[in-house]
């Protein structure tokens, strides 16, 4: 199966971005090395959380530092991105990773937040596809083509030469949807598009799984393709991981209760008041499937689908749990709640070492030559030559 490493921290406020934006950087390497499939990062705004803000110009950075491992936005908004703004970055960052890039976009958005951009009230998920298509379409447009008269609900323009720079893959990058929404998933599918999954429980990731592969199944895409997508497609979880599941759950209590308070504060603008421990909020039953994905979840769902709580034994059980029914992918994060350095790396390196063997981890190939722009040819065998001599 695959592991992708999330760096998703939050900070106490400007103290805190320089060292956590450093973070970032040295786990991501770290991450690259130990033989993680991605490394992905997200795009928040003024809440402390991902201090880093830009997740075009952290992966401008990132991208020069992996080796193996593809680099991932989950999620890049699209309400905050003018169209053939997002084109040269998508490029850019095809470029800089030489095609091992997974850019997952979302078309959904918080008012509350968006607002402070200028994003107006009549925003919605139909002009968030409307920029992506301009987007692809501004990619697509060669030097020589007439000028692209593009237009979406919110703003229009004309492309008159090309998008500068040149992606490294033919056609564009690989973009998919960062969603929970089965609709969108099933979109993805058809379009031949990887998905970045949310937080569920085991009932409810594997049938948002189930929905995506039929779906691409159905569409009739090449083999490899669909390889590629499966490979790429993921859900994301917190994994706290100690020597004994017992000892686990004592570095859930203090680590996961922050983390559950601070995402049902900014889902719902309301305290979340269930004092249970995070063990029995565990342990709790819930009816049927759970997704998280809106404002009126229960702690006991929250933690039964955010979590991966366990001894390394008892976490890579878990993890072959989901790959067997077909959750190939988990996107696992080691930073949440309260920022304790010492502890997202004792639970990292311990994951790496004593959970990854385990499981199998794999990564993942880049792509074929036949994938990659004729440009790039001669530059992607200097590349290969020199890895072979690394």
């Amino acid at each position: 199966m695959y592991v992708s490493c999330f760096l998703g921290p939050t900070g106490r406020g400007p103290v805190d971005d320089l060292p956590l934006i450093d973070f970032c950087i040295e786990m991501g390497i770290e991450a690259d090395k130990a033989g993680f499939a991605l490394v992905n990062v997200g795009e928040q705004h003024f809440t402390n959380y991902e201090p880093y803000s830009d997740p075009f110009v952290i992966g401008g950075i990132l991208a020069r530092e992996l080796k193996q491992a593809w680099f991932g936005t989950t999620v890049i908004n699209l309400a905050y991105h003018n169209p053939i703004h997002l084109a040269e970055h998508l490029n850019l960052l095809d470029l800089l990773t030489r095609g091992k890039c997974f850019l997952g976009v979302s078309t959904g958005h918080i008012p509350f937040l968006s607002s402070q951009f200028g994003v107006p009230s009549t925003y919605t998920k139909e002009i968030a596809f409307q920029r992506l298509d301009v987007a692809l379409d501004a990619i697509a447009k060669e030097s020589s083509d007439p000028p692209l008269q593009w237009e979406t609900d919110l703003e229009a323009g004309t492309l008159n030469m090309r998008i500068m720079p040149i992606g490294y893959r033919k056609g564009h990058p690989i973009v998919g949807f960062a969603t929970n929404t089965d609709s969108t998933i099933a979109k993805a599918g058809t379009q031949g598009w990887p998905v970045a999954l949310g937080r569920y429980n085991f009932v409810e990731a594997v049938r948002k799984m189930k929905v995506y592969r039929e779906a691409l199944e159905a569409a009739g895409h090449p083999r490899e393709l669909i390889d590629e997508c499966l490979a790429l497609s993921s859900i994301t979880k917190a994994i706290v991981v100690a020597a004994t599941d017992e000892e686990a759950w004592v570095i859930a209590e203090k680590q996961l209760r922050g983390f559950m308070n601070f995402t049902y504060f900014v889902a719902t603008r309301r305290q979340l008041d269930d004092t249970r421990s995070m063990r029995e909020l565990w342990d709790a039953t819930v009816d049927g499937p759970v997704d998280i994905a809106n404002d009126s979840f229960t702690a006991p769902e929250w933690v039964q689908a955010s979590a991966i709580v366990g001894s390394p034994e008892s976490v890579a059980r878990q993890l072959r749990e989901y790959d067997e029914a077909g959750v190939s992918h988990i996107n696992a994060r080691f930073v949440y709640g309260d920022f304790d350095a010492d502890e997202a790396w004792r639970g990292f390196r311990l994951f790496a070492d004593g959970v990854m063997p385990l499981i199998d981890a794999q990564t993942i190939p880049g792509p074929s030559a036949d994938r990659i722009r004729p440009e790039h040819l001669a530059a992607a065998d200097a590349d290969a030559l020199a890895e072979m001599f690394r």
